[in-house]
């Protein structure tokens, strides 16, 4: 799962920016996320601690714009 979320992000990125694939992968894995991801992906539970980090993510992010969007 790690794997994949980091290599969605690589091709995100290539799509946006122009860059190639292995420039994207190296940015992504060198991003304060990328970094954390990587680590939980070398754990025992690797499988589903990626998948807690993934939903947390996505609530932290959510919640940021909820809070961005009252404050406008």
């Amino acid at each position: 799962m790690v794997e994949e979320v980091l290599e969605r992000q690589a091709h995100y990125l290539v799509e946006r920016t122009g860059m190639t694939l292995e420039e994207a992968r190296v940015i992504v894995g060198s991003t304060p996320a990328g970094r954390e991801l990587k680590e939980l992906g070398e754990g025992a539970h690797r499988h589903e601690e990626a998948g807690y980090w993934q939903a947390n993510l996505w609530v932290e992010r959510t919640s940021e714009r909820v809070r961005l969007w009252r404050t406008a």
